[in-house]
């Protein structure tokens, strides 16, 4: 077994590492094929190209898991929405009232997954968005996504609630296609978990993502990490108390000093600020040894606290990656 499967498992071992948007803008062999296409979601829908991304870094810098190059909204395409993603503006989603899952709009994603598995023995990890995470995207353009607050989030909570559940059942459905094509672990991102307090962060965070984890769960014993970036301190005290969640991811803001206060038994990842990977000096070396003090009696697995930066270094990358190995 590897030893990111292991740590998943709760058992303490030499420290496992991988990074979260490990595949993307800051390696030349990305930047490579993505110019050869117009539009990221042709990508996201090529089984060639998502085998090929998805190992890019695992091959460069020797990782010990390889995730899924894909993207949180594929279950908004899946389901109805017009989907794109323009150069300079981010994602966009245009949201038709209601949601239309189609799961055989993802086949090119499971076939992305079957094909990964056949030529390469590194644990792989799928994932969804949060359900919170993925209506955000359905429901609000950037702007309001980028200035939520209470006001806002009151005045929608009844359009909220009339599609959380639903939506919560797209993604576990998802999930278990991921599943069944192969994977090995498995993460819900709730990016915008921030946004959420008390009853709210309770209905439409902790729920969603109890009843996705009671889904997968029913099927296998899959390892399942929980990333809920940068909800407050008693918020990840509860979200690390979900039954049956193995793993908690922390944000870079997450202070260690806190660990204790969250469920012991499970594995923790994290929570490395990727602009430490753009400093020039010795920043970096203090910063990993800070993380590995912290975590030396617990399982752990080396990871950002979000994800890479664009504009990081490979020779940085590299020093990371050595830095963990020489430990």
């Amino acid at each position: 077994m590897s030893i990111f499967i292991e740590t998943l498992k709760g058992r303490k071992t030499k420290t496992p590492i991988w990074l979260m948007r490990q595949a993307g803008r800051h390696l030349p062999e990305y930047i490579k094929i993505r110019q050869e296409y117009k539009d990221l979601m042709e990508m996201f829908l090529s089984p060639e190209v998502i085998t090929e991304i998805s190992l890019q870094p695992v091959k460069r810098y020797g990782l010990d898991a390889c995730i899924l190059f894909s993207d949180i909204l594929m279950v908004p395409h899946a389901s109805g929405c017009d989907v794109s993603f323009k150069e300079g503006m981010g994602p966009q989603v245009k949201f038709k009232k209601k949601f239309n899952f189609e799961s055989h709009k993802l086949d090119p994603v499971i076939k992305g997954i079957e094909n990964i598995k056949k030529i390469s023995k590194v644990p792989l990890i799928g994932f969804v968005g949060g359900p919170w995470t993925t209506l955000l995207y359905c429901l609000f353009d950037k702007e309001e996504r980028l200035q939520m607050n209470k006001e806002l989030i009151n005045k929608n909570e009844k359009r909220i609630d009339n599609h959380i559940n639903e939506l919560t059942d797209i993604i576990s459905n998802y999930a278990i296609q991921q599943v069944n094509g192969g994977i090995d672990a498995f993460q819900i991102f709730e990016s915008a978990a921030e946004s959420l307090e008390n009853e709210y962060l309770d209905r439409w965070c902790l729920e969603p993502t109890q009843k996705i984890i009671h889904s997968i769960k029913s099927k296998t014993d899959i390892p399942i990490i929980g990333f809920p970036r940068k909800t407050s301190k008693e918020g990840y005290k509860k979200y690390s108390n979900i039954d049956n969640l193995d793993c908690i991811s922390l944000d870079y803001d997450f202070d260690l000093d806190h660990i204790n206060e969250l469920n012991p038994d499970v594995a923790f990842q994290g929570n490395l600020n990727p602009e430490t990977l753009l400093a020039e000096n010795n920043i970096l070396q203090e910063e990993v040894d800070k993380i590995l003090i912290a975590f030396k009696d617990r399982a752990h697995i080396f990871n950002l606290g979000h994800g890479v930066l664009p504009n990081t270094s490979i020779k940085k990358v590299e020093e990371l990656v050595n830095t963990i190995r020489a430990r």
